[in-house]
């Protein structure tokens, strides 16, 4: 219906209608009229705004927002009243909010139930089509709380589903946001029945709960075995990371003594294609569907049940290995806000919105997820609950958890501990300016009010490897640091001067799936160097993240030089670049070995796991720091012994003066066992060096 003039319901009394410029406006009048009802609206106040004219009116009687209205003028021209601001009023969130957990799809043998929240929607149907391919039509009914139900009778398992929704005036075909079941590239969800799933056969592993005792492994599961140096049969696919490969896949990251595997997001995303899987790459930061398994991983992407098993079997899998999953999860933005089911079903509400009324895009994706509404978060909370009791997640790493809201956050952290009390929450805290006040930002600088919370180090990053927005080299680079810097960094970021409360709320990292590897980066900011120098920074590197007080966090293929061949964002290049060469496993060999050592090492001794700060300041100290070799000194008292911690980041000849009785254990490539008063060191590296009899601190 073309209309001359545009309507829109902006709050329970409040309507705002728009009408061209060229409007006579002083003899404007308007009716609001439905089947039942016709109200005179009441023009509050008419502003220019350019090439309208803005009318602000009042409503004086109640109405009801899934029952269609029309706005007409004095001469009986007419608008469809569309749905406008009131889904961001408070009023409508204290009416609508909806604490049923049942939302989506509830099956059963005799019938499956299904519900929808929409309380703007004036009409929805369900579109199924059975085993046969007979497709039908079906009214939901308006329940109560916004809530849209339907239930249909018989054994749908492998249905498939679709909903149609009118909000304003036409229909729009969309999923059902809470799917758990997908077939190739989300055409169709699907009604599937938990009983054949696969079963787990192994418990999550042993793990203490303490996040310092935690080592982290980002990988991407199509990057770990798409290699033709992987001996992978499945290259790509979650059955290929199952295989059981001598050095290299997951026996590989087993044997390095990693106790948590973090995968780039396994949710259904966009930006491939899911049956010819080799057209397009992306390491997923685009949310398609949140509770569906991506099938660009699976064997049979078109078969809803073989992406949810095969998955579980992983997680199977690497629980029988001895490790745990955490998951990568996007809840800031959405792939395309126009097409995702939140916008066609509640337009305006799950999205933020500037002064002006226009979509913020602080996420640098074109919009931004209003985590604060309450039906946004409890879809949050629906979705982790969803991966934590069928898939067996353990943890959650957080994507752009700045422009979170905080209130969020900790039920987030809440949930995931009344589930698995030894799982754990953590993200990027960067400090992003958006439309919520910066006390409810899940933000570092905000992490007194998230204690439970942990957050991605960059100044970690940064002053270790050197800047990721500069040209500056880090430490690890023979760059300049304070020695307090260093120290700071050391003992978890936790002290006067820097970022947290407790060591347990820093991620130390060096590198991850974002920007340059470290390799790469070194290149950038020491072209000069050499191969083996190469090598020896990169040891060093690894080193500081994997002995700091704090949570060491490893991204797939560092501890063996991963190289992306000078590309900084590579989240959609090819897998000529983003793949891992597992040649270079056994070509560095040494720097594997060590990582193994370090990490055996921090699980040995309590000193380098401290969880609170208060340890932190009994046991460790500073001892000095060499101005002319760059080397520092760190002193770390327990109740197994003394260590003496040296980082030496040159390659001027310094004799260690270590003192009597001391033996040199880790001599910066691997562990050893030596007697050692004095010690002539070369090249830069970590050097350890440790008595029996504790000393005083």
């Amino acid at each position: 219906m073309k209309s001359d003039f545009f309507s829109y319901l902006d709050g329970f009394n409040l309507i705002t209608i728009l009408v061209p410029a060229q409007t006579d406006h002083t003899k404007k009048t308007f009716t609001l009229e439905s089947e039942y009802q016709k109200i005179q609206l009441s023009i509050k106040e008419v502003e220019s705004l350019g090439h309208e004219i803005k009318f602000t009116c009042e409503i004086d009687e109640s109405i009801t927002l899934n029952t269609d209205y029309m706005v007409f003028d004095e001469r009986r021209n007419q608008s469809f009243l569309r749905t406008g601001k009131i889904v961001r009023t408070e009023l409508f969130e204290m009416m609508f909010e909806y604490t049923g957990d049942d939302l989506g799809v509830s099956y059963s043998n005799e019938k499956t139930t299904f519900k929808v929240w929409s309380p703007v929607a004036k009409e929805i149907e369900l579109e199924l089509i059975d085993l046969a391919g007979i497709r039908q039509f079906i009214d939901f009914t308006y329940d109560a709380f916004g809530v849209w139900a339907l239930t249909v009778f018989g054994n749908l398992d492998g249905f498939k589903y679709r909903f149609r929704v009118r909000v304003n005036e036409s229909f729009k075909t969309t999923k059902d946001p809470y799917a758990i079941a997908s077939n190739a590239n989300g055409e169709y969800n699907y009604v599937v029945d938990p009983s054949k799933f696969y079963p787990f056969q192994n418990e999550k592993p042993a793990f203490s709960g303490k996040k310092t005792d935690a080592v982290i492994y980002e990988l991407h599961v199509r990057d770990f075995t798409v290699s033709n140096t992987s001996k992978a049969v499945n290259k790509g696919l979650f059955e290929g990371l199952m295989e059981d490969l001598p050095n290299e896949g997951l026996n590989h990251v087993k044997d390095l003594g990693i106790t948590h595997i973090q995968l780039l997001p396994v949710y259904d995303f966009e930006g491939t294609d899911e049956i010819n899987k080799d057209i397009e790459y992306n390491w997923g930061y685009n949310p398609s569907q949140y509770n569906v398994v991506e099938g660009w991983y699976s064997k049979d992407p078109e078969s809803p049940y073989e992406r949810i098993n095969e998955f579980r079997r992983l997680v199977d899998h690497v629980h029988a290995l001895g490790m745990r999953i955490n998951m990568d999860v996007v809840y800031n933005h959405v792939f395309d806000m126009g097409t995702f089911p939140f916008e066609t079903l509640v337009p305006g509400y799950y999205y933020r919105f500037d002064q002006r009324g226009m979509r913020t895009e602080v996420s640098g994706c074109g919009n931004d997820l209003a985590t604060e509404r309450v039906m946004m978060k409890k879809f949050i909370l629906n979705s982790i609950k969803h991966w934590m009791t069928t898939y067996g997640i353990s943890g959650f790493r957080f994507d752009l958890m700045g422009l979170l809201d905080i209130e969020t956050m900790n039920k987030v952290a809440q949930l995931v501990s009344s589930i698995d009390e030894k799982g754990f929450v953590y993200g990027e805290g960067w400090v992003m300016e958006n439309t919520l006040p910066n006390r409810l930002r899940s933000h570092m600088a905000n992490h007194q009010y998230m204690p439970q919370i942990s957050h991605f180090n960059d100044q970690f990053r940064d002053k270790i490897k050197g800047g990721t927005f500069t040209n500056t080299p880090g430490f690890a680079l023979g760059g300049k640091i304070s020695s307090s810097d260093l120290f700071y960094l050391f003992t978890g970021s936790s002290l006067d001067k820097f970022l947290f409360f407790n060591p347990t709320q820093t991620i130390n990292y060096v590198e991850c799936h974002d920007n340059h590897t470290f390799y790469d980066r070194a290149k950038v900011l020491r072209p000069e160097l050499k191969e083996e120098q190469l090598k020896d920074y990169s040891a060093l590197a690894l080193s500081f993240v994997i002995l700091s007080s704090g949570v060491p966090f490893i991204h797939a293929g560092q501890e063996f030089l991963r190289s992306k061949n000078g590309v900084e964002n590579s989240y959609k290049s090819s897998d000529e670049i983003n793949q891992i060469d597992w040649t270079l496993r056994e070509k560095h060999a040494d720097i594997v070995q060590m990582t193994k050592d370090l990490i055996s090492l921090r699980k040995k001794y309590k000193v380098f796991r401290f969880q609170q700060v208060s340890a932190i300041k009994q046991f460790i100290r500073f001892i000095e720091s060499n101005p002319v070799t760059k080397t520092t000194e760190f002193k770390l008292n327990s109740f197994d012994g003394t260590f003496r911690v040296f980082f030496k980041n040159d390659y001027q000849e310094e004799l260690l003066k270590v003192g009597k009785g001391y033996q040199t254990i880790f001599d910066g490539r691997k562990l050893v066992n030596e007697n050692s008063d004095n010690y002539l060191v070369k090249k830069p590296g970590a050097y350890i060096f440790f008595k029996e009899s504790s000393d005083e601190v």
